[in-house]
């Protein structure tokens, strides 16, 4: 497969449009929002700031870098989907991972019939199947920590009325953050993944008791 073709997949992968679920979780950011806490540009960028530091950049980036080595080993895959539904200890949390990893093998395998087994949590599910699909590792894992950013600026233009260029603004401003966390996640070994962002998971975990809501979780 020609380098072109396999970065034309990996952005059909990122791409919103894509049958996967993931723009349906909030990740927390709705109780936050409720809660007045995440109202304006500046509180958007410390919270995924955070994720990417001690939570989403630390787990699932090195996650989806894991799985795109272990791709095909089964017995590699299902260790780390231990590891990961042990870290992800709020219900909501492992919960939300697990049906978009779901949706995201189901959407693949209608579109690309030739993948192999594939893990179940939804970082170990995109960075299996971008090497199935010849996606370079290093491509895969940012292409995975750019669709998780835009997907969560793209929920608060919902949640407070984020305008367009601030949205694009908060992205810009990430942007070294989340090189940086691509780089870790690339050196990262099934020992190093951890998380430790218990405000956020709370948040995720109370958003089903909202009285109105948007978003699953």
């Amino acid at each position: 497969m020609s380098p072109t073709s396999s970065l034309l997949r990996l952005f059909q992968l990122c791409d919103s449009a894509f049958p996967t679920g993931a723009y349906a979780f909030s990740d927390g950011l709705e109780t936050y929002t409720q809660a007045g806490l995440v109202a304006t540009p500046a509180q958007l960028y410390e919270i995924l700031a955070a994720q990417l530091a001690h939570g989403w950049g630390t787990l699932d980036l090195p996650a989806c870098a894991l799985a795109w080595s272990a791709y095909p080993e089964s017995g590699r895959l299902l260790e780390l989907d231990e590891h990961l539904s042990a870290l992800k200890v709020v219900e909501g949390v492992r919960g939300s991972s697990l049906r978009v990893g779901a949706t995201l093998a189901r959407t693949a395998r209608a579109l690309w019939p030739e993948l192999g087994g594939l893990p179940c949590h939804q970082a170990a599910v995109f960075g299996a199947v971008a090497r199935a699909l010849e996606v370079p590792r290093r491509e895969a894992v940012a292409g995975l920590a750019s669709s998780w950013l835009t997907s969560k600026v793209t929920a608060s233009t919902r949640l407070f009325r984020l305008g367009g260029l601030e949205a694009q603004q908060v992205l810009a401003g990430l942007h070294p953050l989340a090189a940086a966390a691509v780089e870790q996640a690339l050196a990262a070994s099934l020992d190093d993944l951890c998380s430790f962002t218990p405000a956020l998971d709370l948040a995720a975990r109370r958003q089903s008791e909202l009285s109105l809501r948007l978003f699953q979780s």
